[in-house]
């Protein structure tokens, strides 16, 4: 048979074998859902913005598998009356994944976490923070990556590379600023890489577990996900230009069980990042504490952790965020009930200026099909002084209510 015939036989046959995989594959189907949220703020914002903002948003996920191939797709959509920057889409999944024997290659737009501690993730620096969605940083944006991970009896390590980089979102003019004095300008970002966006950012990460210690240790070489804010330099308009440097950081996660007791850690050793007054250098990061279960409080069959950890930054007052000298104190009540609910209170403490900041965030399925949450923030200490680092929350108290429906 000539090369060319034995070829094409060979694509033939390879698409046909394709083909019938995927024939005797499994399709997951497609599940939505809808959430009609409404964001009330105690006062006006600082630019006079409405004390009321409503929004509704959509997701959409579907999986297909065959064999050792995994497909997964999520999709993200927000309206906002208000807000033209939070009205936004965004694709939070769109990834194959195969699966060897001891090995997995991943690739496409995809979610990693990383961390242990409650209060704050300081080592979770793969996806970008879709701000605009939420202040305290959980919510994700999609990342392009090439995943590849080995797992074996001496644990577990991922390789990543991240071609593209994701700029943070913030809030426009019609949205509520939280915790910076003026509008981002998303359109004139600036980098530290001539490359910008396509500058190609590198991490590993190896992971394991001795007994009932689990551990972790990352390194990241690339686009900092965390920009420093440059004044654009207009009188009439101002406004802060995002600013992303070059960083290395190596970070270590540890997380020990005793009994009822969970300890946590996480640190990281940062380069390259700014801090406030403008100046790269090297920082190191650290969050420590604990959770301790009640399980059957009250003898009933709600379980209630206590949650108590301090945060700490040795940029002190030069830190571009407020938790460089803080404690945080919090209680995780499950009813463990067929409706799923639970209630998250914490607050957090500085104990130099006395500042506050408490949140609690509850949720309970009303139905099968149907579920509300509950999400508050307040701020408190701010009013008396202006140099206060929660000076421009002061107003920013508000009550998130949100109802999801399921398909």
């Amino acid at each position: 048979m000539p090369a060319f015939s034995t070829f094409k036989y060979l694509c033939a046959l390879t698409l046909s074998t394709f083909a019938g995989n995927l024939v005797a594959g499994n399709f997951d189907g497609i599940d939505a859902e809808v959430g009609l949220e409404a964001r009330y703020f105690l006062e006006e914002g600082l630019a006079e913005q409405d004390k009321l903002q409503p929004s509704l948003r959509l997701e959409l996920e579907t999986a297909y598998s065959f064999d050792d191939d995994d497909f997964q797709l999520k999709l993200f959509g927000r309206y906002d009356q208000q807000d033209k920057e939070r009205s936004h889409f965004d694709v939070r999944e769109a990834s194959w994944t195969h699966v060897g024997s001891s090995w997995e290659l991943k690739a496409g737009v995809s979610k990693v976490f990383w961390g242990v501690t409650e209060s704050r993730h300081l080592v979770d620096v793969i996806n970008q923070s879709d701000t605009v969605e939420n202040l305290d940083g959980e919510d994700k944006l999609g990342q392009l990556m090439t995943k590849f991970s080995i797992e074996q009896d001496w644990g577990t390590i991922d390789l990543f590379w991240l071609p593209y980089f994701r700029e943070r979102t913030f809030a426009g003019q019609d949205g509520r600023f939280l915790a910076l004095p003026l509008i981002v300008d998303t359109d004139n970002a600036q980098y530290e890489s001539s490359a910008e966006q396509w500058h190609s950012d590198f991490a590993v990460r190896y992971s394991h577990y001795v007994g009932d210690l689990d551990f972790a240790i990352s390194h990241f070489s690339g686009t900092s996900r965390d920009p420093s804010f440059k004044p654009n330099g207009s009188m009439t308009n101002p406004k802060l230009n995002p600013y992303y440097a070059i960083v290395d950081q190596t970070g270590l996660e540890l997380q020990y069980i005793y009994d009822e007791w969970l300890l946590k850690f996480e640190g990281v050793t940062n380069s390259g990042t700014q801090n406030a007054a403008g100046v790269s250098e090297r920082y190191s990061a650290a969050v420590f504490g604990f959770e301790f279960t009640q399980v059957g409080i009250f003898e009933s069959s709600a379980d209630l952790g206590w949650i108590l950890e301090y945060l700490f930054d040795d940029r002190k007052e030069l830190a571009p965020h407020n938790l460089e000298r803080d404690v945080f104190a919090g209680w995780r009540y499950a009813f463990n009930d067929e409706d799923s609910s639970e209630i998250l209170a914490g607050m957090i403490y500085d104990p130099k200026t006395e500042e506050m900041m408490y949140s609690v965030e509850a949720n309970k399925r009303l139905a099968n099909d149907l579920k509300l949450n509950i999400e508050v923030r307040a701020f408190q200490g701010a009013e008396s002084g202006g140099a206060k680092k929660t000076v421009l929350l002061r107003d920013d108290d508000y009550i998130q209510l949100e109802l999801v429906k399921y398909f």
